[in-house]
């Protein structure tokens, strides 16, 4: 599945470029900063995800 197809298929990730856009455009990081962002976010809540997932199993 390519990513446009992704993308207009989950809401999830629809979000997610929502936020790295809105952190651009109306926050006034520069995009490195936005992807900075995204990584600290991902280092902080993997776990949380990894927990959320087994719960529903």
């Amino acid at each position: 599945m390519s990513f446009k197809q992704k993308l207009n298929s989950s809401f999830g990730i629809q979000l997610i470029v929502t936020g790295l856009a809105r952190l651009v455009e109306e926050e006034g990081h520069s995009p490195h900063e936005a992807f900075e962002v995204l990584e600290e976010v991902k280092r902080n809540i993997f776990h949380a995800l990894s927990e959320i997932k087994e719960e529903k199993k």
